[in-house]
C-alpha cells in the first residue's frame, strides 16, 4: 500500500520538480524530456527495489541501467532523495485521510442508527398499542396471548389453566409449590400434598391450597382469588411490619385485592366465575362498559364506547369468546347502539 502510494507521490514530484541536472546546463526540449523519463524510469527502480521481491537477476539489471550515463547515476540519487523525505508526509496524509473516512463511517453508522432507532421506536409503538401481550414478560416460563387459553400440567400433577394474555412463572421444590402469576388470570387444580404447601403470588397477595380449585386474576395493580372447591387462605404483608393481612375463603366467594389493602369476601356466581374455561363469558346486571373491558380482554383490535350514557346501560350477556363479532353484530339488535368498525377498532354509539 504504502508502496504504491510513493510511488505515485514520486511520479508526481518527479513530473513537476526542477531537479538540476548534472552540469546545470540550460536545457532543451529534448534534454528535457530525457531527464523526465529518466526520473520515472528511477521511480520505477525504486519502487521495485523496495518492494521486497527484488532478487539478485533484478539488483543486477537495476546496476545495469544506472551505470549508463552520470544522468542516470544522478535521476536515481534525486529519487532517492524524494523517497527519504516523503514517507512522513505521506503517512500523516494516509492517516488524516483513513480518520476521515472513520469519521465519515461513523457519521453513516449513526445516520443509520437513527434510521434504526426510528423504526425501532415506531415498531414498538404499534407492538404496544396492537400487540401489548408480546411486549409483557417475554421470559415468563408460561404464556397466552390475546384470544389464548391453554392448560399446563406441572411436575407435581397440578394443573393450571391459562385464560388469555396471561404469563406464570413455576417453581416447584422439596419444600413448597410456588406459582407467580405475572399477569392475567388462571384456574388452578391443585394436587394434594401436604408435606409441600401450594402458593400463588400475585403481586404482594399471596395464596395457599391443598387440594383445591381456584381462579387467580391479577393486572399488575389489582385483582382478584375466587375459590372453586375446597379450602385457601390469602394474605398479603401490612405497612410498618404490622400483622399481615389475610382471608379465608369458603368455595362460592370471591376476594379482591390491591396493593393496599384486601377486600371482604364476597359470593359470586361460580359458573360465571369460571364460564371462559367453557369458552364463555357470562355477566349478568353489569354496565356495558364493563362487558366491554371483559371482552377486550379477548381481542386483540379494541372496543371503544362513544356514549357516556349508552356506558352505564346494564345488561346481560352470554358471549362465545370465539364469536365476539357476531355478538356486536346481534347487539345491535337488542340495543339502540350502532357498531361502526374502523379498521381493527370498533366504536360503539348509541
Amino acid at each position: 500500500m504504502i508502496a504504491n502510494e510513493l510511488s505515485v507521490a514520486l511520479s508526481s514530484v518527479a513530473r513537476y520538480s526542477k531537479v538540476p541536472a548534472p552540469d546545470d546546463a540550460e536545457m532543451n526540449e529534448t534534454s528535457s524530456t530525457r531527464r523526465a523519463a529518466l526520473q520515472q524510469q528511477a521511480v520505477a527502480w525504486l519502487v521495485r527495489l523496495k518492494s521486497g521481491a527484488a532478487d539478485e537477476t533484478v539488483l543486477a539489471e537495476f546496476e545495469n541501467w544506472r551505470s549508463q550515463t552520470l544522468e542516470h547515476e544522478q535521476a536515481y540519487r534525486d529519487v532517492e532523495t524524494l523517497w527519504q523525505q516523503l514517507p512522513q508526509p505521506l503517512l500523516a496524509d494516509r492517516q488524516r485521510r483513513r480518520a476521515l473516512a472513520a469519521r465519515q463511517c461513523r457519521v453513516r453508522r449513526l445516520k443509520r442508527g437513527l434510521g434504526v432507532a426510528a423504526a425501532a421506536a415506531l415498531l414498538l409503538s404499534v407492538m404496544g398499542g396492537f400487540y401489548p401481550d408480546y411486549l409483557q414478560h417475554p421470559l415468563a416460563d408460561y404464556r397466552t396471548r390475546i384470544g389464548e387459553q391453554t392448560s399446563i400440567t406441572l411436575a407435581d400433577g397440578s394443573i393450571a389453566h391459562l385464560n388469555t394474555d396471561t404469563a406464570i412463572d413455576v417453581s416447584i421444590n422439596a419444600n413448597e409449590r410456588r406459582i407467580e402469576l405475572l399477569r392475567g388470570e388462571a384456574e388452578f387444580d391443585v394436587a394434594h400434598d401436604e408435606h409441600k404447601p401450594f402458593r400463588v403470588v400475585s403481586g404482594s397477595m399471596s395464596t395457599e391450597a391443598l387440594g383445591t380449585r381456584f381462579i387467580v386474576r391479577y393486572d399488575g395493580q389489582a385483582g382478584a382469588v375466587t375459590l372453586l372447591q375446597g379450602k385457601i387462605r390469602s394474605s398479603r404483608p401490612s405497612a410498618h411490619g404490622a400483622q399481615a393481612d389475610s382471608a379465608t375463603l369458603q368455595p362460592g366467594q370471591q376476594l379482591t385485592f390491591n396493593a393496599e389493602m384486601l377486600g371482604v369476601p364476597q359470593a359470586v356466581e361460580l359458573s360465571n366465575a369460571d364460564a371462559w374455561r367453557r369458552g364463555r363469558l357470562l355477566m349478568n346486571f353489569v354496565p356495558l362498559k364493563q362487558v366491554i373491558a371483559e371482552i377486550n380482554r379477548y381481542r386483540r383490535g379494541q372496543i371503544r364506547l362513544l356514549d357516556d350514557e349508552l356506558a352505564e346501560r346494564e345488561v346481560n350477556i352470554a358471549v362465545d369468546i370465539k364469536q365476539i363479532d357476531a355478538w356486536l353484530e346481534a347487539l345491535q339488535q337488542t340495543l339502540p347502539v350502532k357498531v361502526i368498525h374502523a379498521g381493527p377498532l370498533v366504536f360503539l354509539q348509541s
